[in-house]
C-alpha cells in the first residue's frame, strides 16, 4: 500500500468497485473540457505507432515547445510527466540539502529523500495566506518551489527578480499550473531559465492539456543542465502517443484560449457560491482548483471526503499535507453542471453538521 504521506489525488482506482461507475472526480486537478477531437483522432490513428520504439530524442515535441516559447531546443528536455523529472534532476544533481515548502506537492520531498538529502521544510503560514517569505532562510543546494502552489493556488513568486534572492544553488520551479494563468508570460520563470544556470523550470502537460494517462512533460534550463540531465535519462522516455498528443495540442491555440476563459469562468463561480455556505472558508486562487477549510468543529476532511463519495463526488483530502491537517479539502473547476451537483452535495453535507 503506498505511503499515505505520498498519496495523491485522482485515484479512482482506490475507490470500491461500485463506487467507480459514475463518479465525478474533483480531486484531479485536469482540464474538464479533455482532449480536442483532433487530437484523440490522431492518436487512434497512428496507434500503430506502438510497434515501433519511440523517437529517443523526443525530436518532434521539443520542436513543438521551443516554437511555443520561443527558445531553442537545447534548452528543453522532455520527460515522462514532470514527475520523472523531478526524479531525474535529484538523482543526477545530488543536493546535500533541499529546501521545500509545506504545504506544497509531496514528491519534492519523496524525490529528495531517495538520494538521502537532508530536507528543510519553509513553513507557509495560514495566517499570511500561505504566501512565501524567504527573510531567515538558510542556504541549501536545491530548492524546489511549485508557482502556482499546489494545494494552495496562490503564486508563491509574482515577479522573477525574486527568485534572484532564494539562498539557493539550484532552483526548480515548478510550473504545472502556470498555463492556468492567461496572463502567463508575466509570471513564467522559461525566459530566465535559459540564461541562469541557478534555475529550472518544470512544465507538464497533464493539468491544461489533460493528458495524465500518456505521461508527458519538459523542463527548461540552460543547456549545461540539460546536457547533464539528458545524460542521466533513461533512453525511450516518452512513448510515442505521448509526442504526438503533445506535439499537436500545442499548437491549438483557440482550444488554450477556450481553457483559460473556461477556467476563469467556472472559478469565479464556484468561489461565489462556495462563500454562501456557512462553515467553509475559501482560498483565493489563480488555478483550475480551489482549497477549502472546514469551520466546523465537528466536520473534518476525512470525513467530509466519505461523505461526498457516498453522493459519487471525490475531493482532494489534504490530510497528509504538511501544515494543512484535516480540516482542508482541495476541489478541481470542473463543468458548470458538476460544479452545481458539488455545491449542493457540500452545502447539504456542512448544514447537517452545523
Amino acid at each position: 500500500m503506498a505511503n499515505v504521506t505520498f498519496r495523491h489525488g485522482g485515484n479512482i482506482y482506490g475507490l470500491e468497485k461500485n463506487r467507480r461507475k459514475g463518479v465525478i472526480d474533483f480531486s484531479a486537478n485536469i482540464n474538464p473540457l479533455g482532449l480536442p477531437l483532433r487530437v484523440k483522432r490522431a492518436v487512434c490513428e497512428n496507434f500503430n505507432r506502438i510497434l515501433h520504439y519511440p523517437d529517443p530524442e523526443a525530436k518532434g515535441i521539443t520542436r513543438a515547445i521551443s516554437k511555443y516559447w520561443k527558445i531553442n531546443e537545447e534548452n528543453i528536455l522532455v520527460g515522462n510527466g514532470s514527475i520523472e523529472l523531478i526524479y531525474l534532476i535529484t538523482s543526477c544533481f545530488k543536493p546535500k540539502t533541499t529546501l521545500i515548502p509545506a504545504p506544497t506537492f509531496s514528491e519534492y520531498e519523496r524525490a529528495a529523500r531517495t538520494v538521502k538529502s537532508k530536507v528543510k521544510i519553509l513553513r507557509l503560514k495560514e495566517s499570511e495566506a500561505f504566501n512565501c517569505n524567504i527573510l531567515g532562510i538558510g542556504n541549501s543546494d536545491m530548492f524546489f518551489l511549485c508557482n502556482p502552489n499546489n494545494p494552495t493556488g496562490n503564486l508563491l513568486i509574482k515577479t522573477g527578480r525574486l527568485i534572484d534572492k532564494f539562498p539557493a544553488k539550484l532552483c526548480v520551479i515548478d510550473e504545472a499550473f502556470m498555463d492556468f494563468l492567461p496572463d502567463q508570460k508575466e509570471h513564467t520563470l522559461i525566459p530566465r531559465a535559459v540564461k541562469s544556470k541557478k534555475i529550472a523550470v518544470l512544465r507538464t502537460l497533464t493539468k491544461f492539456f489533460a493528458l495524465p494517462g500518456l505521461r508527458i512533460g519538459y523542463l527548461v534550463a540552460h543547456k549545461e543542465i540539460i546536457s547533464k540531465l539528458r545524460e542521466c535519462q533513461p533512453p525511450w522516455s516518452v512513448n510515442s502517443l505521448a509526442q504526438l498528443a503533445g506535439r499537436m495540442i500545442l499548437a491549438d491555440r483557440g482550444y488554450i484560449r477556450k481553457t483559460c476563459e473556461f477556467i476563469v469562468n467556472e472559478r469565479n463561480f464556484l468561489f461565489k457560491q462556495i462563500t454562501k455556505i456557512e462553515g467553509l472558508t475559501l482560498y483565493p486562487s489563480f488555478t483550475n482548483f480551489i482549497l477549502i477549510k472546514i469551520e466546523n468543529n465537528s466536520l473534518t476532511s476525512t470525513l467530509l471526503v466519505k461523505k461526498l463519495i457516498q453522493k459519487s463526488l471525490l475531493v482532494r483530502d489534504c490530510v497528509n499535507f504538511k501544515g494543512l491537517g484535516n480540516k482542508f479539502i482541495r476541489i478541481a473547476v470542473r463543468t458548470r453542471k458538476e460544479n452545481i451537483r458539488l455545491l449542493k452535495a457540500l452545502d447539504s453535507i456542512v448544514v447537517s453538521y452545523r
